[in-house]
C-alpha cells in the first residue's frame, strides 16, 4: 500500500518508519536478482530526501550523538513488559546479552512507534552503543543460534520463548546456525541487518523471501551468517510439522529430538518399515554379566549420581521449564541413600557437579541448599558412623566433603563431638576439628569450659594438636578440681610439651588427685625433669597417706623411688628417720609400715653397705609381707653393688 508519492504505508496508513534506518546507497533486495522491484514496495527507493538526510547526519560514521528523546519512551513489549530478560554469567556474556536484547527493542520498535518519534532514535543510539562497547572490547560476536535462545560459546546470552516475538526463533525457523559479527562491522551493515530482522518480524512482505535469502543478498562484508534447512511452519497459529534439525543430510525424527528441537514442535513418527519375529536368544556369558552389573548394588550409587546430574544440568538450563527447587527433594533423597552407605566418592561427585554447573544468578541459594544436602550433620553423622572400628587415618574424600560445606563447618562437628560418644566417632569427629578449626582456637577454648567433662577433654586434644602449647596452658588453667580425664589429657599434653616451673606446679599439685593413675602420671613426669622442690611434697603424702595403710603399695614403692631420683641426699636421711625412729611411740604406729616399704624400695636403689645394713634392720621388725619385700631389695641391691659403672 502507498500513498500519492509513492512512500509505503503500514497498516495504519502512515509511512513506514524502517526506511530510517537504511543508508540510501543500500537498497533493499528482492526475490528475483533479475528483475525489476516494484515500485510500490521499494522501501528504500521511496525515502523523501529530507528523511535521509536527517538519517544520516544521525546515523553518520564518526558517531555523532542521536538527539535524546524528551520523555523515556516504553520499550517495545507487549502490555508494557520487558520481552527478553538480559541473561549471561560472564561479563562478555552480560555485554552480548545487552546487545541482543537492543536489537530486538529496535527490531519492534518500527511497529509500535512513527516514523518521526524520536523513541527510534533512542532505540537506534542503545543498539550501536551496546554492540559497538561490546565488539570493542571482546571482539568478534558468534553467536549459535537455537529455536529459543542464541549462545555465545558456551553461555546464553539472548533467550525468549515467545515465539511470536522472539528474534531467534525468527532466525532459527528460516534455517539460520550461526551468525558471526566481526569489529570491523560498519553501521550501515548493522541497519540493515536490523532492517531485515524487522521486515520478517512485523511481517512486511513475508510472502517473498524469508531471512536467509534476505541476509544473502544483503552481501555483508563483516556479518557472516551460516544456514541450514530450517523448520517450515505450515500457519503462525500452529506447531511446527518439521523436524529437520540435523548438520546432515538425515531427517531422522529421533535424530531431531537428540539435536534438541524445541518443545512445542510436532516433530512426525517414526516409520518402521522392517519387521521381526520373536524368537529365543541364547545370551553368551559377558553379556549376561554386564547385564547382572546393571542391576546390582554396586551399579545403584553410579546410577544415581548420573541420575542427579542429569536432573541438575535440565534444572540448571533457563531453558527448560524444570526449576532448580524441583530438584532438591531428589537431591536429598539421593543424599541420604548415599551417605547412610557411607559411599563417600558418589557423595563428593554430586558436590563436585553442583559446584561446577553454570547456575543462573538468581540460583545462587538453591545452590547452598543442595550442597547442604549433601554435607549437613545429618549427612556427616551417618558417614561417620559407617566407618570401622580400628581407623588409622581419616579419608581424604570425608576431609574434602567438609571442606565443601558451604557454611562454617565447625559448629556442626561441635554438634557430632557432642553427640556421638563411639570412639571412632570421636577419633574422626577430632581430627576434622583440627582440619577445619585451625583459625578458631578461641571459640574452641570457650567451648571446653560449656562442654561436659568427656566432650571437654577431646576438644582440648584438639586445641593442642592445633597449638600445643595453647592446649598445655588451658590444661593447666582448668586446675585439679576437673574430671579426672581432663587431667589425663593434660598430663599426656605436658609430657610432650616444654617443662616449666608452671607446669611443675601444677605437677605437685596433681599428687593430691583423686586418682592413683593420675597421681603416678605426675610423679613420673617430676622424676624425668628432677623436680626438686617436690621432695617434701612426695614425704608429705607418704606420712599422711599412709596412716591407715590405705595406700596401694604400688605407689608406696614409686615414691620412695622418686625420693632417691630427686634428692638422693635428703632421701637417705629420711628412709633412715622411717626406718629407725627416735621416739618409741612412732615404731609402734602402723603407717610406720608403709613407710618402711618405701624407705626399703629406696635404699635399694643405693650400692654400699649402709644402705643394706639398714634394709636388714627393717626386715628384723618388719611382718611377713614387708620381710619378703625387705630380702627381694636385698638381692636387688646386691646386684646393683656388683655392676660396674660406665667409665
Amino acid at each position: 500500500m502507498t500513498n500519492g508519492d509513492g512512500s509505503p504505508l503500514n497498516f495504519k496508513g502512515e509511512k513506514i518508519p524502517l526506511k530510517n534506518a537504511f543508508h540510501e546507497s543500500d537498497p533493499e533486495t528482492h526475490s528475483d536478482p533479475n528483475g525489476s522491484a516494484p515500485p510500490s514496495d521499494n522501501i528504500s527507493s521511496s525515502t523523501d530526501a529530507s528523511l535521509l538526510k536527517a538519517t544520516r547526519e544521525e546515523l553518520d560514521s564518526n558517531g555523532a550523538a542521536f538527539p535524546q528523546p524528551k520523555i523515556q519512551p516504553i520499550p517495545p513489549a507487549s502490555d508494557d513488559e520487558e520481552i527478553e530478560a538480559e541473561v549471561g554469567m560472564t561479563d562478555s556474556g552480560r555485554k552480548a546479552s545487552e546487545a541482543l536484547v537492543a536489537l530486538g527493542r529496535a527490531a519492534r520498535s518500527f511497529l509500535l512507534y512513527e516514523p518521526d518519534n524520536q523513541a527510534i532514535t533512542s532505540f537506534l543510539q542503545d543498539l550501536r552503543d551496546k554492540f559497538y562497547g561490546f565488539l570493542g572490547r571482546y571482539g568478534e560476536m558468534v553467536l549459535d543460534i537455537r529455536p529459543w535462545e542464541m549462545v555465545m560459546g558456551s553461555e546464553i546470552v539472548y533467550l525468549n520463548r515467545d515465539r511470536e516475538r522472539s528474534l531467534s526463533f525468527r532466525l532459527f525457523r528460516d534455517g539460520v546456525r550461526k551468525v558471526t559479527i566481526t569489529p570491523d562491522v560498519e553501521w550501515n551493515e548493522l541497519t540493515k541487518f536490523l532492517g531485515i530482522i524487522s521486515i520478517q518480524y512485523t511481517g512486511i512482505r513475508q510472502q517473498e523471501d524469508d531471512i536467509v535469502v534476505m541476509l544473502w543478498k544483503a552481501g555483508f562484508k563483516h556479518i557472516m551468517v551460516e544456514s541450514l534447512e530450517g523448520f517450515v511452519p505450515e500457519d503462525d497459529d500452529v506447531d511446527v510439522d518439521t523436524a529437520i534439525y540435523t548438520d546432515g543430510d538425515t531427517a531422522d525424527s529421533a535424530l531431531a529430538l537428540y539435536a534438541a528441537a524445541p518443545e512445542g514442535f510436532d516433530i512426525p513418527w517414526p516409520e518402521y518399515n522392517q519387521r521381526a519375529s520373536i524368537r529365543y536368544v541364547e545370551m553368551d556369558s559377558e553379556r549376561l554379566r554386564k547385564l547382572d552389573a546393571e542391576v546390582s548394588n554396586l551399579a545403584l550409587p553410579a546410577q544415581c549420581v548420573g541420575l542427579l546430574k542429569e536432573i541438575l544440568e535440565t534444572a540448571a538450563n533457563p531453558v527448560e521449564p524444570m526449576k532448580l527447587e524441583d530438584a532438591i527433594p531428589m537431591v536429598q533423597e539421593v543424599s541420604n541413600f548415599l551417605s547412610a552407605e557411607g559411599l563417600l566418592s558418589s557423595l563428593l561427585e554430586v558436590m563436585q557437579i553442583v559446584q561446577t554447573l553454570p547456575f543462573n544468578q538468581r540460583d545462587k541459594e538453591h545452590r547452598v541448599e543442595l550442597l547442604r544436602a549433601f554435607s549437613d550433620v545429618n549427612v556427616l553423622v551417618r558417614v561417620i558412623r559407617s566407618f570401622p572400628k580400628g581407623l588409622e587415618e581419616v579419608p581424604p574424600q570425608l576431609i574434602e566433603l567438609v571442606e565443601m560445606v558451604p557454611e562454617d563447618p565447625v559448629p556442626m562437628l561441635l554438634e557430632i563431638l557432642n553427640n556421638e560418644r563411639t570412639l571412632t566417632a570421636r577419633w574422626v569427629t577430632r581430627n576434622l576439628l583440627v582440619r577445619m578449626g585451625s583459625d578458631k582456637l578461641d571459640h574452641l577454648v570457650k567451648a571446653i569450659d560449656q562442654s561436659k567433662a568427656a566432650v571437654a577433654a577431646d576438644l582440648l586434644r584438639v586445641v593442642s594438636d592445633i597449638d600445643l602449647d595453647r592446649g598445655i596452658r588451658v590444661g593447666i588453667d582448668m586446675g585439679i578440681e576437673t574430671d579426672v580425664e581432663l587431667q589425663r589429657v593434660a598430663l599426656s599434653l605436658m609430657e610432650r610439651g616444654d617443662y616449666s616451673k608452671r607446669v611443675s606446679r601444677y605437677l605437685i599439685n596433681l599428687l593430691e588427685s583423686s586418682s592413683m593413675e593420675v597421681r603416678m602420671h605426675a610423679l613420673k613426669l617430676l622424676v624425668l625433669n628432677k623436680e626438686a622442690s617436690a621432695f617434701s611434697n612426695i614425704t608429705r603424702r607418704l606420712e599422711h597417706d599412709a596412716a591407715g595403710n590405705e595406700m596401694d603399695l604400688h605407689e608406696v614403692e614409686a615414691l620412695g623411688s622418686a625420693m632417691i631420683a630427686i634428692r638422693e641426699d635428703r632421701a637417705l636421711e629420711q628412709f633412715v628417720e622411717w626406718i629407725k625412729p627416735r621416739k618409741l611411740l612412732q615404731r609402734m604406729l602402723p603407717k610406720r609400715q608403709n613407710l618402711k616399704w618405701a624407705a626399703v624400695t629406696g635404699l635399694s636403689q643405693i650400692p654400699g653397705d649402709p644402705a643394706k645394713e639398714y634394709i636388714r634392720l627393717a626386715a628384723k621388725t618388719a611382718g611377713e609381707e614387708l620381710h619378703r619385700h625387705c630380702m627381694k631389695s636385698l638381692v636387688r641391691q646386691r646386684r646393683l653393688g656388683m655392676e660396674v659403672p660406665d667409665v
